[in-house]
């Protein structure tokens, strides 16, 4: 199960506080906070590039290894973009009353990404977005 959340030094998507440059230093890159025996049950150490798959699509993000983590959720920031979205695992229905995405959890695969393998997606089994957007 995967859940998502923010980081202290990123504000929403991080579309612009990704282009503060200490920020951007403090946190580069997307990362996947696993507990350490579900990482070495999926074949990842702390520093190696998972693949987190859903129904819907997939990303990739560094390991880090967390052991007060539950050992069957991790956990995936939101402010990072294209190969490295978390919002390609989650789905696209709107709360009814709300309107608000689902972004908080989703069933999701753990696995080694290797070099030249595919780069993070939304799948073919998406629906878009109401309004178009996806």
């Amino acid at each position: 199960m995967a859940t998502t959340g923010r980081l202290m030094g990123h504000y929403q998507s991080g579309a612009q506080t990704r282009r503060v440059a200490e920020l951007e230093g403090a946190e580069p890159e997307a990362y996947v906070e696993v507990h350490p025996a579900t990482a070495a049950r999926s074949g990842l150490a702390a520093g190696d590039w998972a693949r987190v798959t859903s129904r819907r699509g997939h990303t990739r993000a560094r390991v880090r290894l967390e052991p007060t983590a539950r050992l069957d959720t991790v956990f995936l920031p939101f402010h990072f973009a294209g190969e490295q979205s978390a919002n390609n695992l989650t789905h696209p229905a709107l709360d009814p009353v709300s309107r608000m995405p689902e972004f908080k959890v989703s069933a999701v695969r753990l696995e080694p990404d290797p070099p030249g393998r595919g780069r993070g997606t939304r799948g073919p089994a998406s629906a878009p977005m109401p309004g178009g957007t996806s």
